[in-house]
């Protein structure tokens, strides 16, 4: 072989080497930055760099702050960005040239018998694709890298938002634990006034019974109490996957709402909700999709070059092929379909989710709406009222003019609407959470 070949050959395989090796632009999707997402990233690095131990207290911040440190399906999306990423290298390599090398006319008879007139051909073969199908197959590759980067955005505002919830949870658990314990205290110390009472004679044994029932009424509420601050707890320390529960409690406010949110910003705000921006960039990686299928239609060829030698007169020469593919009966009619139905089933999701979305919106707004008129009721009405008449029937009960039934009556009413206060506050603070969460901003900003 001549330096001739050789370096026709080597400038062949170079050029090969170069645009093979070159990445297509990165197709961009808009990753919107959730403020609440953001936010909290910046509090974990505040609490990072203050180096804050672990408490014995825990607050919604440092709780939020280990979760998305540490949760594990938080890993496992990080780990499925990479892997998109890689894909989106890979497609954006050309396909490799082929070697070719023929040997012909050797071992045959007479005047080409034994190696006389062996012919040696060395030819390099490249698929050209048309069509753009390399640059439509990066595209989908990175719309895909994209989508998983607001899916991995999506997942840490899911993570706050179910922390929020959870804390909100175990807040409530905690605080209806102190009112247990406020109740059975009352109620210990009203047992030992009647058995004083009874001893006196001045009361029955009965009276000491219906006390003691009540008590042990109390002891078993405290208990089921404890249970339930128990399993919140866990499911809180679970968020960022411990197996075993640090803190002993948490510290937060149940607050109410002075005004319910605006029906009408909200649903005008409904397209900047994640699910929908992430619904909006599949329909584009479908569109992607579809027109890949069209461009697979395109036949492509094979183009080779090379170098033949002839052993018998010592000659050479250059060979050049092409070879096409006749799309007889495959034109991808079957992929193109499908690509355009997948496409079609992506915008119909997208209806869908905006139905649900605004469904969701108008369900919570009503939930808000009679959870607040049900906290000002309870607060301003019905827990006053219910104190008054309990302090009046303890003190008459005190001269004689009520029955211990009356007084165990009173008291049960006032506790059970200061029990159903706190439910009506928590309440309200999911389903404000929850609306965070659907739109991964606070609903002040909105």
């Amino acid at each position: 072989m001549t330096k001739k070949v050789i370096t026709v050959f080597s400038f062949a395989l170079v050029v090969f080497l170069v645009v093979g090796c070159s990445s297509s632009r990165r197709a961009a999707i808009p990753i919107t930055e959730l403020p609440i997402v953001k936010q909290q990233i910046e509090k974990s690095e505040e609490m990072k760099n203050k180096n804050i131990s672990v408490q014995d207290t825990l607050s919604l911040n440092e709780a939020i702050s280990r979760a998305l440190e540490s949760n594990p399906e938080l890993q496992l999306f990080f780990t499925e960005i990479k892997a998109r990423e890689a894909r989106t290298l890979q497609e954006s390599l050309l396909p490799n040239p082929e070697l070719e090398v023929e040997f012909e006319n050797f071992a045959g008879s007479g005047s080409i018998s034994g190696l006389k007139g062996y012919e040696t051909t060395l030819a390099i073969g490249q698929l050209i694709e048309l069509g753009g199908k390399r640059a439509k197959r990066t595209r989908i590759a990175a719309l895909e890298s994209d989508i998983a980067l607001l899916q991995y955005e999506i997942k840490r505002l899911n993570i706050i938002t179910r922390v929020r919830s959870i804390f909100t949870q175990v807040l409530l658990a905690q605080k209806k634990l102190n009112l247990n314990r406020k109740l059975l205290g009352l109620s210990r110390s009203f047992k030992k006034n009647i058995d004083a009472l009874v001893k006196a004679g001045r009361l029955s044994r009965a009276e000491s019974a219906r006390a003691q029932v009540e008590l042990s009424n109390r002891e078993l509420a405290k208990q089921r109490s404890i249970r339930e601050l128990n399993n919140a707890r866990r499911r809180l320390s679970a968020t960022w996957g411990a197996s075993e529960v640090y803190f002993n409690s948490v510290k937060g406010r149940l607050t109410s709402i002075k005004t319910t949110p605006n029906t009408e910003i909200l649903m005008g705000a409904m397209e900047k909700s994640p699910l929908l921006i992430e619904q909006n960039a599949i329909i584009k990686k479908q569109k992607a999709e579809t027109e890949l299928a069209e461009a697979q239609a395109i036949p492509d060829p094979i183009i080779s070059a090379g170098y033949r030698r002839f052993k018998e007169t010592d000659d050479h020469a250059f060979v050049a092929g092409l070879s096409i593919p006749i799309p007889l009966f495959d034109r991808n009619q079957g992929g193109r379909q499908e690509a355009q139905l997948r496409e079609l089933q992506s915008e119909q999701q997208l209806k869908i989710l905006q139905n649900e979305i605004r469904t969701g919106i108008n369900n919570r707004l009503e939930n808000i709406r009679n959870i607040s008129g049900e906290i000002e009721i309870m607060k301003n009405i019905i827990i006053p009222e219910a104190q008054k008449a309990y302090d009046i029937i303890y003190q008459n009960y005190q001269l004689g003019k009520y029955a211990l039934i009356d007084v165990l009556d009173a008291q049960r009413q006032l506790f059970d609407a200061e029990g159903r206060y706190l439910e009506a506050l928590a309440e309200m603070n999911l389903e404000i959470i929850a609306l965070e969460g659907l739109f991964g901003q606070s609903l002040e900003s909105l």
